[in-house]
């Protein structure tokens, strides 16, 4: 359970370091090791999945808190203008 803003920031950190690991599990074992990474992933999901529930209950209770993880207009704006290739 999340108490404050401090572990909300803390539990988005972590839940962006087991997506980029368990990201970086499938890249590795989803075509040598199929049944090892059906094995080994379940762990990664289920602790997602924990930390996905706490941050959702949080930001239920405190709404407000969810500027804390997102990042700021301009640079979610930018990231999705398309540029012009010539």
């Amino acid at each position: 359970m999340i108490a404050n803003s401090e572990e909300l920031k803390i539990a988005v950190r972590n839940l962006k370091i087991m997506e980029e690991a368990l990201r970086a599990l499938r890249d590795q074992l989803e075509a040598s090791n199929p049944r090892l990474l059906d094995m080994t992933s379940k762990a990664y999901m289920q602790r997602i999945a924990s930390l996905q529930k706490d941050i959702t209950a949080y930001l239920a209770e405190h709404p407000t808190e969810v500027s804390l993880i997102l990042p700021p207009l301009e640079l979610a704006i930018a990231s999705s203008t398309p540029t012009l290739r010539e």
